[in-house]
């Protein structure tokens, strides 16, 4: 019997497409590599890998390193056996990557049937929508900036969240404009959206000062009204919805949005909050069966951020923490993290399983020797979710990103 594994796409050190296929558990991980996309055949240098929803295929950003064809493409790849097929061209006049190591941003509709790009148009940055069986006929959806969005989760609607306007996108309504449901002065970055679908997360001013993170029913987004007040924060807010349940993890940004305190749990179903801790985060993410929230927290005086796990019990209570790892994070990694309440939707840095989670840059002991030995450098990382084993390095890499499920391999 074969023993079952998680894939990991990553970007290696050359500017390549590899997967890692993880097997083992706790501290007895091992990797196997396989380059997909090499840059030096391809003559393209390749950026930032995204899984489709059923893990078969990843997209992953193509830069022309000739100065006679510059071009800047959105591939997509089997993630098996298959040729790679460009989904998305960058206009002329939108040849620009929109942060370090980040020539698009994907977001995939929860079916797998669309893919929603951000990328570079000249004027600024748009979304669009690219159907996966039609990617030769893209449709600008809206453009602008900040852009922040989510896909509902039947994949028939975007929330978007473009400068101060808050609107819902009905993909399945054909003609019609979009329902705009806030114009107001900015309290949050990444809408979120309810399991089922039925209801949306947001957050509004509050009078006299902070904001107020709020829930409105999908088919009454219309109505200010409706708009049911869960929670009073000081500030403006990120917040990432579990993949378990309903709750949702809190954190009040402070000025430039660059990190976060007072991490906390809304139930919105209950109406339950629960303090974790209050300390500067760079970003939160749930384990997937929502018992451990991991944590990046920058550390003082030092370019360093800390990984944190935060326990739950059956009961939703606080249980405890620990630390996993400390890293320099890379450029790209920095990034995500950066607007990590968007990532959250679309990449993914926990395993499936639960067991692994992923960073890339310059781990706090280095992690394991490279082609440069025991140099600076940068690599794409696991460490047991469980802190049974130290973070030690797959490959030297820039991001690294799993897969959301993952079938079941064992034969």
């Amino acid at each position: 019997m074969a023993m079952s594994s998680t894939p990991l796409a990553m970007i290696s050190e050359d500017a390549s497409l590899k997967i890692a296929r993880i097997t083992g558990e706790g501290a007895d991980w091992q990797a196997q590599v396989e380059t997909r996309l090499e840059m030096r055949s391809e003559g393209m240098v390749f950026m930032w890998p995204s899984w489709s929803p059923d893990g078969e295929q990843i997209t992953v950003s193509a830069s022309s390193q000739r100065q006679d064809d510059p071009r800047l493409e959105l591939w997509n790849v089997p993630s098996g056996e298959g040729p790679a097929e460009v989904v998305f061209r960058n206009p002329r006049d939108g040849r620009q990557v929109i942060a370090p190591g980040l020539a698009h941003y994907v977001h995939w509709a929860p079916s797998g049937r669309a893919l929603a790009v951000v990328g570079n148009v000249g004027s600024g940055l748009a979304v669009n929508l690219v159907a996966a069986n039609r990617p030769d006929d893209p449709q600008r959806l809206v453009d602008g900036a900040p852009l922040y969005f989510s896909w509902a989760p039947d994949g028939r609607a975007i929330l978007v969240h473009r400068a101060a306007q808050l609107v819902l996108f009905d993909l399945a309504a054909g003609s019609e404009g979009p329902l705009q449901i806030q114009r107001a002065r900015p309290s949050f970055r990444s809408p979120a959206w309810s399991a089922d679908g039925s209801s949306i997360y947001f957050a509004k001013p509050r009078p006299g000062g902070g904001a107020i993170l709020v829930r409105a029913q999908r088919g009454e987004v219309g109505a200010a009204e409706e708009h049911e007040e869960l929670m009073e924060l000081s500030g403006p807010a990120s917040f990432v919805a579990s993949r378990s349940d309903e709750r949702l993890a809190v954190l009040t940004l402070g000025p430039g949005d660059a990190e976060g305190r007072q991490l906390s749990i809304l139930d919105p179903v209950t109406g339950g909050q629960l303090p974790i801790v209050d300390r500067a985060m760079n970003g939160v993410f749930w384990a997937p069966d929502g018992r451990a929230l991991f944590a990046f927290e920058p550390q003082p005086s030092s370019t360093m951020i800390g990984l944190t796990r935060y326990d739950l019990d059956r009961n939703g209570e606080f249980a405890g923490s620990m630390r996993l790892a400390r890293f320099q994070p890379s450029a790209e990694f920095a990034t995500m993290l950066n607007f990590y309440d968007q990532f959250a939707h679309s990449h993914q840095i926990v395993s499936p399983c639960g067991q692994w989670i992923t960073f890339a840059g310059l781990a706090l002991g280095n992690g394991g020797s490279g082609r440069r030995g025991f140099g600076p450098q940068n690599g794409c990382y696991l460490v047991p979710s469980d802190g049974s084993e130290a973070a030690r390095r797959v490959e030297a890499g820039s991001i690294a990103f799993f897969p959301r499920s993952v079938a079941d391999e064992a034969g």
